[in-house]
């Protein structure tokens, strides 16, 4: 009789303690995700010019009204906090959906929790600015950054990538771009549907239907390289930016499209042994993805840089680059692809 009993008493307590341990656990699930701190503001910027470090510390209102322009935080927010610099950069073309979750405040290190998505493409990175609240006694701080990729587009070799086109006309001036090979098309920014209709600012500034601001016109279409040519160059990996800078002067880029430039195919070419690089003629472009503009710019500037990775060097006759002049009305397009 008292056997009976036990046994039952015995597995009421098993599945007792089962459950405590699954509450426990979701609970301290639970907590972890508290654990982030979220007292923060997003800020905008004055002044694109005006550098701060990452890591500066705003002590009073007056610098931070000097610098960015917010609605939330008054004078007497400093009287008993100071507030931290949190700087996200990101590549608004291939890292979408960027979201800040919060963050750890351990001593002097301030640990940013973040999530976005990796897509394929590139462009000039830009940064997203926050306020993060911190003690008045606290002058200095360490930020790092805890990066989680939600989704993760694949990259298909055989996509011409990031080719971006920048107008820039005498005057404001309302301006049609037309790609005509459409179907080759695999993304765009804007969206292009039957082309594109902007404002286009002597800064090179464009603006849409909307009044939206874009500082460019993204596309990328499918690739249409597959073999080496018999000439270009053969390029060191770690030479990739002298090699880059020298060559974009002289295709016609100005310092911030040849940056642009940089700063996307760097990571691609300086990681290989050698590169074999070949810069496309303007009618090898056309005949790929001919281009329209109304009204007619003065000058229409298309770099298309088709490399292939090379475990050791070869020799190659070189390619002759022909000194790019802007002029008037000026049209910028470069991009870049990859041989198969």
């Amino acid at each position: 009789m008292k056997k009976n009993i036990i046994i039952p008493i015995i597995l009421i307590s098993i599945v007792i303690i089962l459950i405590s341990i699954l509450v426990v656990n979701s609970f301290s699930t639970k907590i972890d995700k508290k654990n982030y701190l979220t007292d923060y503001i997003k800020v905008e910027e004055k002044d694109e010019n005006i550098y701060l470090p990452e890591n500066y510390i705003f002590t009073s209102y007056n610098e931070l009204e000097k610098n960015f322009n917010q609605n939330n935080l008054t004078e007497e927010d400093f009287n008993n906090n100071n507030y931290a610099l949190l700087q996200i950069r990101y590549n608004p073309c291939s890292e979408k959906n960027i979201s800040l979750l919060g963050y750890v405040l351990k001593g002097n290190v301030l640990t940013a929790h973040i999530e976005y998505d990796q897509v394929c493409g590139g462009c000039a990175p830009k940064e997203l600015n926050y306020l993060v609240k911190i003690p008045k006694e606290q002058t200095s701080i360490e930020i790092k950054y805890d990066n989680k990729v939600n989704k993760k587009e694949h990259c298909d070799p055989n996509v011409a990538y990031k080719p971006m086109i920048y107008l820039y006309p005498k005057e404001d001036t309302h301006i049609k771009v037309l790609l005509k090979n459409k179907s080759l098309l695999t993304t765009t920014y804007p969206k292009y549907n039957d082309g594109w209709e902007v404002i286009a600012k002597k800064d090179g500034t464009l603006v849409d239907k909307n009044n939206k601001e874009y500082y460019g016109l993204y596309w990328e279409g499918i690739n249409h390289k597959t073999e080496m040519k018999d000439k270009g160059f053969v390029v060191k990996g770690e030479e990739t930016i002298e090699f880059l800078e020298e060559k974009l002067s002289i295709l016609g880029l100005n310092q911030k499209e040849a940056n642009e430039f940089i700063i996307y195919w760097l990571p691609k070419l300086e990681k290989n042994p050698y590169n074999y690089i070949y810069f496309e003629k303007q009618d090898e472009i056309d005949n790929y993805m001919p281009l329209t503009i109304e009204p007619k710019p003065d000058k229409i500037i298309r770099i298309l840089m088709d490399y292939k990775p090379l475990k050791e060097k070869i020799t190659i006759k070189e390619e002759v680059l022909e000194k790019q002049e802007r002029e008037g009305f000026t049209v910028i397009e470069w991009g870049g692809s990859i041989i198969k």
